[in-house]
């Protein structure tokens, strides 16, 4: 499913537009929008899809104007993009990335959830285009892990870019006004003395230097694009979030910041694997240990780089938790870690042939003796809560 801009004449309009699944548009109109930017990070959308009385046309209509926009301005001041432009016709330059330089054609989105009077839908990536034929797209993921590094920094550092930094994290995360937080996006492009893309000014200002991955993909043709670009998604609403989560905890933190967070996970679990207890540290003759520091939130707006944010896993246990196969919960009544691996997950192995011995015997209740030493580096229930209920729905 996707929101794509019609540019019939004028400034063009959004429409909502395709099918996931069983879910087509349709079922959509009528129902307040809510973009989920993050597990954590939910913004009101304050629109909804209105079919045009006179040319019964489906589009997106704003519940007021003062201090709400459109998804693609906003999703552009929370990702720190260059502000683009809605008049296609007066978009050119050799580069996409400057302001004003682009249109949003097409935002690709999940539907994250559906009830009775909204739905909650999920932007994944961006097609930016210009009227000089360029093209680019952008990983929603990808630029909010980025954005999220930068407010985690900026909590340690005294400077104005800093300062910037933190008012922005405050109100992506919690202002309904969708104009602060376009203002605060362009605060810091000024106070960065850009028109381009301020992300990586503001990275390697701030003391990020490895910060340049997941760059916007320019350059291409829009004859390259296919014209149904994020229309038709037969992936259903749960297949559709787990493969987000997965995606989203594969973007780990890089870098220094990330080293250091894999170090300490591999010391407090001592090399050992949460879940088997079996100790698998590096020797002299491997090229590497055989366990991982796997993240349970890779990038949430608190704690990215704290152990409580991870678990040491063999590399077939940590495939196991990205993908969803392994659940572990924390039951607060007997103060344990629980391993358990989901009924549908035991319905598509068994329809595949898969076998999951291995795995049934690891389930269950995990030994205390496995987990750090220091009670406050033990996973986040908080944490596991949360990535529980996005991964399962619950």
């Amino acid at each position: 499913m996707r929101i794509a801009l019609r540019t019939s004449g004028g400034r063009g309009e959004y429409e909502l537009a395709g099918r996931q699944g069983d879910v087509s548009s349709s079922d959509l109109f009528e129902r307040d929008h809510f973009y989920e930017l993050t597990p954590q990070i939910t913004i009101p959308g304050r629109a909804r899809v209105r079919v045009n009385r006179n040319q019964g046309k489906p589009r997106i209509r704003l519940d007021e104007q003062r201090s709400t926009t459109h998804l693609y301005r906003l999703l552009a001041a929370a990702l720190l993009l260059p502000k683009p432009k809605r008049e296609f016709g007066e978009t050119h330059g050799r580069y996409l990335m400057e302001r004003d330089a682009y249109s949003v054609m097409a935002i690709k989105v999940d539907v994250a959830s559906l009830k009775q009077d909204s739905v909650t839908l999920r932007p994944t990536d961006l097609l930016l285009e210009n009227a000089d034929h360029l093209t680019g797209r952008v990983d929603v993921a990808e630029r909010m892990a980025r954005v999220a590094r930068l407010w985690e920094r900026a909590e340690n550092v005294d400077s104005q870019l800093a300062e910037l930094l933190r008012e922005h994290h405050a109100l992506v995360t919690s202002s309904v006004d969708h104009k602060e937080i376009e203002d605060s996006a362009e605060a810091i492009a000024k106070h960065l003395n850009t028109t381009g893309d301020p992300l990586p000014i503001a990275e390697t200002t701030i003391g990020i230097e490895d910060g340049a991955f997941g760059e916007v993909a320019e350059g291409t043709r829009a004859e390259d694009v296919p014209k149904d670009f994020g229309e038709f998604d037969p992936l259903s609403q749960e297949q559709a979030r787990i493969k987000r989560v997965v995606q989203w905890r594969k973007v780990a933190v890089r870098g220094s910041d990330g080293a250091q967070f894999k170090r300490r996970i591999r010391t407090e679990y001592r090399d050992t694997c949460l879940f088997t207890g079996d100790k698998l540290p590096k020797l002299d003759v491997t090229p590497s240990a055989g366990v991982d520091a796997a993240h349970i939130l890779p990038w949430s707006t608190h704690g990215i780089n704290l152990v409580s944010n991870g678990i040491c896993l063999n590399k077939l246990c940590h495939w196991a938790f990205d993908s969803g196969l392994l659940k572990m919960t924390f039951d607060k009544s007997e103060h344990v870690y629980v391993l358990e691996i989901p009924s549908e997950y035991r319905d598509s192995a068994k329809s595949k042939g898969f076998s999951l011995d291995y795995f049934d015997r690891i389930a269950g209740v995990i030994p205390r003796d496995r987990l750090p030493q220091n009670h406050a580096e033990w996973p986040s229930p908080k944490y596991l809560y949360e990535l529980n209920k996005f991964v399962y729905g619950e």
